[in-house]
């Protein structure tokens, strides 16, 4: 591979006068002529700059940071392609760093070191802060949360969680439900941090329902686990609920596996909703009922937040916008 030595060497110019004109440094004065022949030799030699010293000579990486929790949901895998696109047309890539899915968002990252990014969107509880995963540089990044809405003064892109599933709760009331369960990933003291979760309880008070919550084992947030949440409940009974309001779509998807393997049928003995509108939950036999939320919406709002940031520095205001997401009746209930 040809070095700038050699486009300078071939061009007959210094190794600066290379680096001006390939970093489009218009305060440098190069004749016209010569910016011609640097850039036809750099491409006539197949000269291709060295990012890591180009961003050490410019101060910046033009790379933006995503920190997720796990990529075993289709969620996430939607924000992360929704991020690299946006960015990539702003001029930024984007580094992406993900956690192991073992127990949900709620699990913490393993320790990420030697992250060289400009600025970073981070999916994180929002009791915790990017100086959690890289240390106290992470202080001076700008970084914009996704996911949650925080108290802390941070800048935050969200769904309207709790008004989403108020949604879901009124649709179920309607269709005359009575018996709704709550299925999540995360016992009673970690379900009650949640938007969705409240959302459910203030809903039992209101349309008269009993709390009823119903827990993966290991508080794994998997299809499988689901699916054997789902043959449980199959064998309550008649202590079984008549609708499961689901965390997430994933728990939604696999608890309805789990009650049609058992022969129960969805939703004449039993309603399932989900929550996020991936793609896998319409592509079942009968369109799971959810709650869709954009993940191109937040990430393109968060983004443009983060830009502003960028050019801004830290103004001492928090930067906040929530999202609206919207029902969406499918068969399953």
């Amino acid at each position: 591979m040809a070095s700038i030595r050699d486009v300078a060497e071939k061009a007959g110019v210094s190794i600066g006068t290379v680096s001006h004109v390939l970093n489009g440094n218009g305060q440098a004065r190069i004749s016209v002529a010569t910016q011609e022949r640097v850039r036809g030799i750099a491409i006539a030699l197949g000269y291709r700059p060295n990012r890591l010293a180009r961003s050490l000579w410019r101060g910046k990486t033009d790379t933006i940071g995503l920190l997720v929790s796990g990529l075993q949901n289709p969620f996430f895998v939607e924000v992360l392609e929704a991020a690299q696109r946006l960015a990539i047309e702003a001029g930024y890539q984007v580094l992406v760093d993900s956690g192991p899915s073992v127990k949900g968002t709620y699990n913490a990252h393993p320790r990420i070191s030697d992250w060289p990014v400009d600025a970073a969107l981070a999916w994180t509880n929002p009791d915790q802060s990017i100086t959690s995963f890289i240390g106290a540089n992470g202080s001076s990044i700008p970084t914009v949360y996704l996911g949650f809405e925080r108290k802390d003064g941070s800048d935050w892109v969200a769904f309207d969680l709790y008004e989403g599933t108020m949604q879901l709760a009124k649709h179920l009331a309607e269709r005359g439900y009575r018996r709704v369960g709550f299925v999540s990933a995360y016992e009673i003291e970690k379900s009650s941090q949640e938007s969705r979760y409240r959302a459910y309880c203030d809903a039992c008070a209101l349309y008269a329902w009993e709390p009823r919550l119903y827990v993966t084992e290991g508080e794994q947030e998997t299809r499988s686990a689901a699916t054997e949440l789902g043959s449980h409940v199959a064998r309550l009974g008649h202590d079984r609920p008549d609708a499961l309001l689901c965390h997430n779509d994933i728990l939604a998807v696999g608890v309805a596996c789990g009650l049609e393997r058992a022969g129960v049928l969805i939703p004449n003995e039993i309603a399932v909703a989900g929550f996020d509108g991936i793609e896998e939950g319409q592509f079942r036999v009968k369109p799971l009922t959810t709650v869709r939320t954009d993940p191109e919406e937040l990430v393109r709002a968060a983004l443009e937040m983060l830009y502003e940031r960028m050019n801004s520095g830290n103004d001492g205001k928090a930067r906040t916008k929530k999202i609206p997401a919207q029902l969406l009746i499918g068969g399953t209930t």
